[in-house]
């Protein structure tokens, strides 16, 4: 609405200062009727509701929205989830790691926790591990999967095979595990070059990674399969240097145990409430105003 302001010459007379004070309790003779400022009030209500409904409609879409994106964002993002227990949930491969990396030794069926293939495969195999948070036990555990890509054996190499540095992150878990869930580096690039910062290397700024489990160890942990081309040995994977390969199952090296699926139902993230709550908000809104 445009507004034409005329101007005049007409000189402006100044009312002198009386010295009182007006009384708030008494109008001046030139106020408004209280009946005059109602009239105004109840003109200017079906705009003010007008206006009002449809900043609510925006906010509540725009929080949906929002909602929606953290939601998003954070699904993309997730991959281990601290169920408590000692059990480490990983939404990605769907399963559940024990976050003792040396529970061998820690429940005292080991003395080191070091072991054959054969003994590390009848401890997984037979551990019953009581969830004190969820108050039930697991029976179900294993040793980490691996899958033999390519031709059968080991396809040595530096990038992208089952055996090598900077293997196949789907060759096997915990493969998957330390390149994609931890965020680590092999002992060399895909080139083959060495590289720094390669291991175990703990992101103080990721609640998520390697603070999650404890004593991993710097030998190597055992897969669960044999070699292809000879069944005396079997897979293994180097957590400090991201190494995949194969070893005599004679061999005394480490376990980590591993489950199928969640310990529990996941809860629904808080976003998907809110985005429900302001998608039902928004409607709801709409409704009322058609």
């Amino acid at each position: 609405m445009q507004n034409n302001y005329i101007l005049t010459n007409r000189p402006v007379v100044m009312t002198p200062y009386s010295g009182r004070v007006p009384s708030l309790h008494q109008p001046s003779d030139n106020a408004p009727s209280l009946g005059a400022v109602s009239q105004v009030a109840e003109n200017l209500h079906p705009f003010k509701s007008s206006i009002l409904e449809k900043m609510m409609k925006r906010n509540i879409l725009c929080a949906a929205l929002s909602a929606l994106g953290t939601l998003v964002a954070g699904s993309a993002q997730a991959q281990l989830f601290d169920r408590g227990g000692g059990l480490i949930y990983d939404s990605v491969q769907n399963v559940t790691w024990l976050a003792d990396a040396n529970y061998a030794k820690t429940s005292g069926f080991d003395g080191d926790g070091a072991m054959s293939w054969q003994d590390a495969t009848a401890w997984t195999e037979g551990l019953v591990y009581q969830d004190t948070v969820r108050n039930v036990s697991y029976d179900d555990w294993r040793l980490p999967s691996i899958h033999d890509l390519g031709s059968p054996g080991c396809n040595f190499g530096s990038s992208g095979t089952d055996c090598g540095y900077n293997v196949a992150t789907q060759s096997s878990e915990i493969a998957h595990l330390f390149y994609v869930s931890l965020g680590n580096k092999a002992f060399v690039d895909s080139n083959g070059q060495a590289q720094a910062d390669y291991g175990l290397i703990d992101d103080p700024n990721n609640p998520n990674d390697e603070s999650l489990f404890a004593n991993f160890q710097t030998s190597f942990y055992w897969l669960a399969d044999s070699h292809a081309n000879s069944t005396s040995d079997a897979w293994r994977f180097k957590l400090t240097n991201g190494l995949q390969d194969y070893g005599s199952k004679s061999f005394f090296l480490y376990s980590l145990a591993v489950r199928d699926g969640d310990v529990a139902a996941v809860p629904l993230p808080g976003a998907v409430w809110l985005f429900g709550s302001a998608l039902f908000g928004f409607l709801f809104a709409r409704r009322r105003s058609a």
